[in-house]
Order: structure tokens, then C-alpha cells, then sequence
């Protein structure tokens, strides 16, 4: 029996075959690329509309000045107790005079002398009239000497005794002319009375409370010169808040009354529970950040939790809020982040034996975190997260190592 025995140059043959055997298959092999998976499951739905609300006492009062004048300073703080009829928010009392320029200076200086010549007229008056008055007094004395004589007519002291009567009414008219004529200079002098000369001014005005409660703000707390309808003080009951929130008005026609609502980042331990009140009919326009026209609705949220819980919030505090507009007890869940568009359609990839199949998907609702799966997946089926582009239909796929 003869053994064949490989020469040397036929081994460095072989050997260079292998190699390149093996670099071709290194080559031509498609490694399987990494991916994230996650399963479908079955599960509760609830689809939200999101965004910041604030909140705000239910019933607020803003007293305002009823007059105006000099506002003294308010001792009250943000956070007192007032109880209505009793408690002193403010008082005003009346403000010093204006100063005055020479223009006004000289006008009412002229209106001064003008008046105090219209009340020596007056006086002059009253010395004329006092004087008719006289002579009717003796004028009435000779005609009733006569009459007594048989030399004058009954009719002679009729008139004399009308004369005598118009000169006393005279009198009495000359003298309230005169008095009316003084006043007049007074009332024009005082228009040259200055600030800062120490003039006393009558009456101060006590503002009360409307409502018992907690004082919220108070815009004007120093001395100063307010006008009428001035705001002074904001009452109202912390204890009786509410949210309110301003919706895009293609989101607000989704809200209805009695809707659950989530109430989170308030900066409390856990999520609150809030339920919509208060849809209101009433649109108003407001421009966004960006500078864009948007019609909005505001949607008024009631707390459905105790007071406890949420005490240490206050008018103004914002939140976020989530307004569940729909919601499934039991429907095939499907994370978001596996869906993209191909067209006008869903689809995803579904990993069967390690290869990645793209799979149309019918989608019903879907809210931030998952999506209602009506056809196309199963529960128990796999399916890759943010699938990027090294991820095609039957590419080989691969979880990372820590989880498979």
C-alpha cells in the first residue's frame, strides 16, 4: 500500500485557499444589526390633551378705590385674615391742592376781584333797599295819621301798607344777594390756597372688606395719590381654588364636562386629580410665542382631592394638565416609538426569528406613550423601537447583549 505524501508547495496552496475562503465568507456575510424590541400587550388606553393651566381662587375680589385721594398706607399683607364688614383694607383721605402755574394764578386772581366787585354792589344794594324801606315805613305812618282824619281813602293805605311790604321783601332780597355775593369770593379765594400750607382737609374714608377670607396681593401699599377705580387690595379663600387652562379651540371641542383630568409637575410628591367643570362658549384670540394668531377656550378644572392634599398651592400656581378626552379598559397596546409612515400608511417591523419583517399596521387612538392596535400585530409579537436606517425589511437583527 503506497501513501501519498503532500509536497510543500501543494500545503502553501491549500493553505492560501483557506484564507481566502475565509475572508470571502467574512466579507459576504451580513452581520445582524443591534436593535431595541418591545412587545405588544393588551391594556388600559386613555388619550390626553396636555398643557399648562394655572390656578386661581374661584371668587376674587379686587377692591378698588370708590374716590379718589390720598391713599395712606396699607397695613394689611399678602396672607391676612379679613372678615367682611369688619376688617379695614384702606382708607383715603382728600389729596393736598394741585400748585398752580401763572396763568391759572392770574385767572383766579382776576375772579377774585371780580366777585369782590359784585359783592360791594350787593352791599350798596341793601343800603338802597334799606333805605326805601324807610320812607314806605313813614310813608304807611302818614297815610294811617290821615285816615284817622277822614282826609285819606282806605285804598291810600292799602297801597301804602303794599309799599311798605315790597320794601321789606326788597330788604330781604338785597341781604341773601349780598351773603350769596360773599360766599362767592370765598369759594374763589380758595382756589388760591397752595400746597403744603397746612390747610385742614374733612373726612376720611375707611374701605372694608366685601368678604371674609386671606388677602391675595396688594398692588398699592404705599402713600400715594390714587384715582377713582384704583385697584388696592385682591381677598378671596385659597381653600376655594380651581384651574383654568386656555385650550386651542380644535382641541376644546373634544373636552366635555365631567372629564377626568391628571394634574402633575405642581410640585407636590404625587399626581392630583382634577375633574372639567366648565367648558367656556366664549373663544378670544391670543398670539403664541412664535407671533401666530391662535383662538383659544379657556376650560375650567375642579380638584377632586381634599383640601389636604393640595394646601400648599395658591392663586397663580402653575401646573400641567392632562384632560383625558377618550379612553379603552382593554386594547392591544402598541409603543409609538416602533411606528413610521410608509405613505399614507402605518406599519412596523416585526421580528420573527431574528429578522426584521416590515408589517402594515391599522392604528386606532394613541395619547404620548402608546397607540391602540385594530389589525396587522398580536399580543406576544415583538416589534423594534426607533427603528433607524441600517434596519430594512429581513435584515438580520440582534437585542444588545444585557437583554437578551
Amino acid at each position: 500500500m503506497h501513501r501519498k505524501i503532500v509536497t510543500g508547495p501543494r500545503i502553501v496552496i491549500v493553505l492560501i485557499a483557506l484564507v481566502l475562503g475565509a475572508a470571502l465568507f467574512v466579507a459576504t456575510r451580513t452581520p445582524a444589526v443591534e436593535i431595541e424590541a418591545a412587545r405588544i400587550t393588551r391594556g388600559p388606553i386613555t388619550v390626553t390633551i396636555d398643557d399648562l393651566a394655572e390656578t386661581r381662587v374661584r371668587d376674587l375680589y379686587t377692591v378698588s378705590a370708590p374716590i379718589g385721594g390720598e391713599l395712606l398706607r396699607v397695613p394689611l399683607k399678602p396672607g391676612a385674615q379679613v372678615i367682611a364688614g369688619q376688617t379695614v383694607l384702606a382708607q383715603l383721605r382728600p389729596a393736598e391742592p394741585g400748585a398752580l402755574d401763572a396763568r391759572a394764578l392770574a385767572q383766579i386772581a382776576a375772579n377774585v376781584r371780580a366777585l369782590e366787585a359784585q359783592a360791594a354792589a350787593a352791599r350798596a344794594q341793601v343800603e338802597d333797599a334799606s333805605a326805601a324801606q324807610d320812607l314806605a315805613e313813614r310813608q304807611l305812618a302818614r297815610t294811617t295819621i290821615l285816615r284817622a282824619r277822614g282826609f285819606a281813602a282806605p285804598a291810600a293805605l292799602d297801597a301804602a301798607r303794599a309799599a311798605r311790604d315790597r320794601a321789606g321783601a326788597a330788604v330781604q332780597a338785597a341781604r341773601r344777594a349780598a351773603t350769596a355775593a360773599r360766599e362767592s369770593v370765598n369759594a374763589a379765594r380758595a382756589g388760591l390756597i397752595a400746597p403744603g400750607t397746612g390747610a385742614i382737609a374733612r373726612g376720611v374714608v375707611d374701605i372694608r372688606s366685601p368678604v371674609s377670607g386671606t388677602v391675595l396681593t396688594v398692588p398699592q401699599e404705599s402713600v400715594r395719590v390714587v384715582l377713582a377705580g384704583t385697584p388696592l387690595v385682591a381677598v378671596g379663600d385659597p381653600a376655594r381654588l380651581e384651574m383654568v387652562t386656555d385650550l386651542l379651540s380644535a382641541d376644546a371641542v373634544q373636552v366635555k364636562p365631567g372629564a377626568a383630568v391628571s394634574i402633575e409637575d405642581w410640585g407636590g410628591e404625587r399626581r392630583l386629580k382634577g375633574r372639567v367643570r366648565l367648558v367656556e362658549p366664549y373663544g378670544f384670540l391670543k398670539i403664541s410665542a412664535l407671533g401666530v394668531e391662535e383662538q383659544r377656550v379657556n376650560v375650567v378644572i375642579d380638584f377632586v382631592e381634599p383640601r389636604t392634599a393640595w394646601a400648599s398651592l395658591g392663586h397663580g400656581f402653575r401646573a400641567t394638565v392632562r384632560i383625558a378626552t377618550w379612553q379603552a379598559r382593554d386594547a392591544v397596546l402598541l409603543p409609538i416609538g416602533a411606528l413610521f409612515r410608509s405613505g399614507d400608511a402605518w406599519q412596523v417591523f416585526r421580528i420573527s426569528q431574528g429578522v426584521a419583517r416590515a408589517v402594515p399596521v391599522t392604528i386606532g387612538r394613541m395619547n404620548a406613550e402608546v397607540a391602540q392596535v385594530l389589525g396587522g400585530l398580536a399580543p406576544g409579537d415583538r416589534v423594534v423601537l426607533h427603528p433607524g436606517d441600517k434596519v430594512a425589511d429581513g435584515v438580520k437583527v440582534t437585542l444588545p447583549a444585557t437583554r437578551r
